[in-house]
């Protein structure tokens, strides 16, 4: 039976996401940024078993993420849900368990670095197949955008609704399938680590910068992962809230500011370092070590349903206008001391590489 509420202070809900949360028991992170998200502390899980925390970044409710920790030779309690989410391995190696009511089970093996597409209210269960040490894992999903828009846990977990169309048995293929529609996107399914996936050119966003951007199990979510050659920086760029920024390889920091800050923040970012820039926020990548800075984004919305825009409008076609939210400041035009502080970094570790003379 329903409590039935008697002052204004039971009957407002602030936010289903924060209170499912507290039901968990479990810590939520918020601000801008996490340091690493491979040793984050986090609580014992009663629902599922292991350890658990949430994120809360950006200052927002759209996109979230949930850190898992499976104790050596453990395993999670089975699960279904009515939101999207992709599995990263940030420590450690094992398996999930898919499968659909009714249908046979498939095992998925992962290792560190890999990348898997949870299907859509399909069950799932994770193992860790060390018997001596625990593994870590990284959900990022639209839990939190659910729970606020139905409101209602039981919709969530226990919808009995199959979307065959994502995952079924029957598509031999799932775990093997890779499509590059265009350059720079790629269809696929499961990643076996993203550190080594081949990335195209991409000069727009700077000089000597590389990206791939995937579409997997139909997600609504985005991602990309983005390269940033040795002594190479990205142009300060903005856009809606909600995007995490993960550090998968090399070394390097982050800055964020708003329009007219003098003071920018500055975040030290090496591996699992994650970002999550506010509402038309601008933040640039700069690599400070020696090779490649590696970075895997969750962003906005996913990339084969278009919402009615054409591919890629609303990334590029408002990026030069210096009021639209998805414009990027060219290099030539940022504050120089950017730059300046930047080099000084690479004096400091002995890194000689510089960017071509200012053309954007």
């Amino acid at each position: 039976m329903l409590n039935t509420p008697r002052t204004f202070e039971e009957w407002y809900i602030k936010s289903a996401y924060q209170d499912f949360v507290r039901l968990e028991d479990a810590p939520l992170y918020e601000g801008s940024a996490l340091e690493n998200l491979a040793t984050l502390p986090l609580a014992d899980w009663k629902r599922r078993g292991g350890k658990v925390a949430y994120t809360r970044l950006g200052d927002q409710e759209h996109y979230s993420l949930q850190i898992v920790e499976i104790p050596p030779g453990g395993e999670l309690k089975p699960e279904r849900h009515m939101y999207d989410a992709l599995m990263f391995v940030l420590a450690g190696g094992g398996a999930t368990m898919i499968w659909q009511p009714g249908e046979k089970k498939r095992m998925i093996e992962w290792e560190e670095g890999s990348l898997l597409a949870i299907p859509l209210n399909a069950f799932h269960q994770e193992f860790n197949r060390s018997g001596t040490l625990p593994c870590r894992l990284l959900f990022a999903t639209n839990m939190a955008h659910a729970m606020n828009q139905y409101n209602n846990l039981d919709f969530i977990f226990n919808n009995p609704y199959a979307f065959t169309d994502r995952y079924s048995y029957a598509m031999e293929d799932y775990l093997v399938q890779q499509t590059q529609w265009e350059r720079r996107l790629v269809e696929t399914n499961f990643i076996a680590d993203v550190r080594k996936v081949p990335l195209d050119p991409f000069p727009e966003r700077g000089n000597r910068t590389s990206i791939m951007r995937m579409s997997m199990a139909g997600t609504s979510l985005g991602m990309h992962i983005m390269g940033v050659s040795e002594g190479t920086y990205v142009t300060a760029h903005r856009h809606g809230p909600g995007a995490h920024v993960m550090v998968v390889g090399g070394e390097g920091y982050e800055l964020l500011f708003n329009q007219g800050d003098v003071v920018k923040q500055k975040i030290m970012a090496n591996p699992y370092a994650v970002v999550a820039p506010k509402l038309n926020e601008f933040h640039q990548h700069f690599n400070t070590g020696k090779g490649e800075y590696r970075m895997l984004a969750f962003r906005h919305t996913g990339l084969r349903y278009g919402w009615g825009l054409p591919y890629g409008n609303a990334r590029t076609a408002q990026s030069k206008d210096p009021n639209a939210w998805a414009y990027k400041i060219p290099f030539a035009e940022e504050d120089p001391t950017i730059r300046e502080d930047y080099y000084r970094e690479l004096e400091a570790r002995g890194i000689f590489t510089r960017l071509e003379p200012l053309d954007q």
